[in-house]
């Protein structure tokens, strides 16, 4: 992988980890001040992304090379981006949340409290899987990836049955869903960055 562009990435994985941390934050405290510092850093993020596209279309190689190399850098990018899409849904639910005072089940909590844990603790080896581009790192990435979707599931599953049950408020259901779903896709994406990269370190 080039250097200087795996850097770049790096800066943006890590203020992406730093979002979802004060996403958690925010849904443990029910209060806007990490929701604003999450946005803060959302707009940094956005102007890295935008830079370092940019950087790529531009990037001068040795005559005859082409630009086929950039597409996966271009891909891993875009999974960058749909990594902020995501937690831009979380902070939105999350507002709507503090605004309208909505509350969760105990369960739930735990539910959505265990599953951010998972995807920070997840989202926290993309950094060093970039730098050393470990074919190890990405296969154990992918594997507790798989056991995520497994447990997310399982959550909605469980939940549809608290439902039907009347345990659960039917207007806290679509939040609850949503965040589940949102936390599946950034996991979504941070495997297809692990994977891409490592594809990247074979054409090396």
């Amino acid at each position: 992988m080039d250097r200087a562009i795996g850097e770049k990435m790096i800066a943006v994985c890590r203020s992406l980890t730093k979002m979802l941390d004060l996403a958690f934050q925010a849904f443990r405290k029910s209060t806007e001040r990490s929701i604003q510092e999450a946005e803060e850093i959302r707009n940094e993020v956005r102007r890295y992304s935008s830079e370092m596209t940019l950087s790529l279309v531009e990037k001068n190689l040795p005559s005859g090379t082409g630009k086929e190399w950039v597409k996966p850098y271009l891909a891993i990018v875009s999974s960058l981006d749909r990594i902020g899409y995501n937690l831009d849904g979380i902070l939105d639910r999350l507002k709507k949340m503090v605004q309208e005072q909505v509350l969760f089940t105990d369960r739930a909590i735990h539910e959505i409290n265990d599953m951010f844990q998972e995807v920070i603790s997840l989202s926290e080896n993309l950094p060093d899987l970039i730098l050393t581009q470990n074919k190890l790192l990405a296969q154990q990435m992918g594997e507790k990836g798989k056991a995520i979707f497994k447990k997310a599931d399982e959550y909605a599953e469980e939940h549809e049955r608290r439902l039907i049950q009347g345990v659960c408020v039917p207007k806290s259901s679509p939040l609850y869903l949503d965040m589940l779903f949102s936390l599946k896709g950034i996991v979504a994406h941070t495997i297809e960055i692990s994977g891409r990269t490592v594809a990247l370190s074979a054409k090396a």
